[in-house]
């Protein structure tokens, strides 16, 4: 089967050319489309946009869950939603179809927050051109252009009240990903190993320490996204 297109078990190189092209060409696409969406359309055909752009992180993980299963490599231990990045993509085009105003704004602090870092230090398991590769960047990267999208074309402004609802939600996603992990044996968010690939969790000391300090870089992170909100705030 590796000799298939999509099953080919290539390995992956950090900071290659094949972790940078596909964010290039995904920050293209996103530029692209905030920019058509700002001089070229109006306030429904931007939704619809932002609507099919939230769809693309949903077939990346209906990629993965199909290949996976297709070479009888698919687990609930390694493959079902309880990533926050494979929840959020999953619930983005309900929360963006409903315009659900709480969910949005928790999703920028998430999204920018998480799965941003997820782009700097991917967790890949094969390169190019894997499904799982295909598949992380459908997820990781498109994501990242959904709250920016509505942050400047629908001028959803973000308050400290965001911040605070953004930092509860994701502690209690973080103790269902804690639950699931002891009831299934799993991984997930995690909350009982440290991921094989290099990440920011390396330099937080070891489990159940950088759980802790993973609190604090949460809060700092949410805070630094929240400032340019409070800049444009103050200066009105």
């Amino acid at each position: 089967m590796d000799n298939i297109f999509l099953f080919h078990k290539s390995p992956f190189h950090a900071f290659s050319i094949q972790h940078l092209l596909p964010i290039l060409v995904v920050f293209i696409i996103g530029l692209i489309s905030i920019l058509w969406a700002k001089y070229k359309l109006n306030d429904a055909q931007r939704k619809k946009l932002l609507l099919y752009l939230s769809f693309i992180p949903v077939l990346g993980y209906f990629l993965t869950v199909i290949c996976s299963t297709i070479e009888g490599s698919f687990s609930i231990q390694e493959n079902l939603p309880f990533h926050v990045c494979r929840f959020v993509a999953l619930a983005a085009p309900f929360v963006i179809w409903k315009n659900n105003r709480y969910w949005l704004a928790v999703f920028y602090f998430w999204i920018l927050a998480g799965t941003l870092n997820a782009n700097i230090t991917p967790d890949i398991n094969y390169g190019f051109p894997s499904w799982d590769y295909f598949s992380y960047w459908m997820i990781h990267s498109f994501l990242i252009i959904l709250p920016i999208f509505y942050i400047i074309i629908f001028k959803i402004r973000i308050t400290f009240k965001d911040l605070i609802n953004a930092y509860v939600m994701a502690n209690v996603f973080l103790l269902c990903s804690l639950i699931v992990n002891y009831l299934i044996g799993s991984n997930y968010m995690y909350t009982l190993a440290k991921p094989e690939s290099g990440s920011l969790l390396d330099i937080m000391g070891p489990w159940p320490w950088y759980l802790v300090w993973t609190q604090f870089l949460a809060l700092l992170l949410f805070l630094i996204l929240y400032l340019p909100f409070l800049f444009v705030r103050k200066l009105k």
